[in-house]
């Protein structure tokens, strides 16, 4: 008999413009980031991937890769409701940044939860 997990994915986009998938797992009642994998935003239309809900919080496993494109494990959700992923400065809370979707400029800091449509509004 197998455990049941489960396990939904992520839309996210690199700051390189490169869409990639996160796979999340839910342990107890927190969300795992466990691995990153390239998809085109068509692909990722027909699977779903921007039509899933994700509440709680978001940790990172140890095994977690990070982008596929330039390997940061960091991300933030923008306004538009979209995932982008960026480096950031371990030695700050708040960061000014810019939505890779649709290029509106913010200030994010630290969160231990999220409410977060996977794909965005």
């Amino acid at each position: 008999m197998g455990l049941d997990i489960e396990a939904q994915v992520i839309l996210c986009k690199c700051a390189k413009q490169h869409t990639f998938g996160i796979r999340v797992e839910k342990r107890g009642g927190d969300w795992y980031r466990t691995w990153a994998f390239k998809i085109d935003e068509k692909r990722a239309k027909r699977e779903g991937f921007d039509r899933l809900n994700i509440q709680g919080s978001m940790n990172i496993d140890e095994a977690y890769p990070g982008c596929p494109y330039c390997g940061s494990k960091g991300f933030f959700q923008c306004e538009c409701g979209k995932i982008n992923c960026f480096k950031e400065n371990e030695a700050d809370n708040q960061w000014d940044v810019t939505c890779n979707w649709c290029g509106r400029r913010l200030t994010v800091q630290v969160a231990s939860s999220f409410n977060m449509k996977a794909g965005g509004s």
